[in-house]
């Protein structure tokens, strides 16, 4: 087969130019994986210490004030489930749905959540304080005052959520989207933030401005916290 020099030299150009990485993507991109409609329905009256709970949907359950740490849940589908108060430090949740639960002022410190998605819940100022959150969505949730103090957070898509005075300093933070969300005076201090595109949501903040280092906003909050960021970089800003 002949081949002309233009061709060959287009040929060795495409083998020999560097190629592009993939852009990452931001936000969560897996779902839980189970047919919701496949589960066992099962009645829960408590929790022990080191549960298993898994392949079951629990729907309509009280579990106010339940203490049970280090369990596991895994392939569950919550719904109306009331978890106001609880005490699940350093639980497992692998692919669950929670839908409408009730989870205020709960202690799940040091949790792992991966393939989970939170809809319509209320979590006001509940602790994740040193959990580990991968592949999480959060839609339409309560999470004010909520607590992500140190911990990791890694594709995790936070959809018309009010976060309002919830507190993520120290924490970890990469490939993850905030959209439509309420962030009034959220502390992201000393964050270590890598993709974290916050665009399109209110954002007021109580701590440093210097801890969205690594975010992406857009230009409406930019000039918004302009005079913050002036101010912290000790900027004199006055009229000519």
């Amino acid at each position: 087969m002949r081949l002309s020099f233009e061709g060959f030299f287009a040929e060795y150009h495409d083998e020999m130019a560097p190629r592009r990485p993939r852009p990452q993507q931001i936000g969560a991109t897996q779902a839980p994986e189970f047919v919701s409609e496949e589960l066992k329905s099962v009645q829960l009256a408590g929790l022990d210490a080191r549960f298993e709970l898994e392949d079951v949907r629990v729907c309509s359950a009280s579990l106010l004030k339940v203490d049970a740490g280090s369990g596991r849940v895994g392939r569950v589908h919550l719904k109306d489930v009331d978890l106001d108060e609880s005490k699940l430090r350093a639980v497992d949740f692998v692919d669950v749905i929670a839908e409408r639960i009730d989870a205020a002022n709960g202690d799940w410190g040091g949790a792992q959540l991966r393939r989970t998605l939170f809809s319509d819940a209320r979590l006001t100022g509940l602790s994740f304080a040193e959990a580990r959150i991968t592949e999480v969505s959060f839609k339409a949730c309560k999470l004010d005052y909520a607590n992500f103090r140190h911990s990791e957070i890694e594709r995790v898509s936070f959809e018309d959520c009010v976060l309002t005075g919830a507190d993520f300093q120290g924490a970890s933070i990469k490939a993850t989207v905030f959209s439509r969300c309420q962030l009034v005076e959220v502390d992201f201090s000393k964050a270590a933030m890598s993709l974290v595109d916050l665009r399109g949501s209110e954002l007021r903040l109580a701590g440093s401005v210097l801890g969205l280092r690594g975010a992406i906003i857009d230009p409406l909050q930019l000039m918004e916290l302009s005079r913050t960021l002036a101010q912290e970089l000790g900027i004199a800003v006055e009229d000519a």
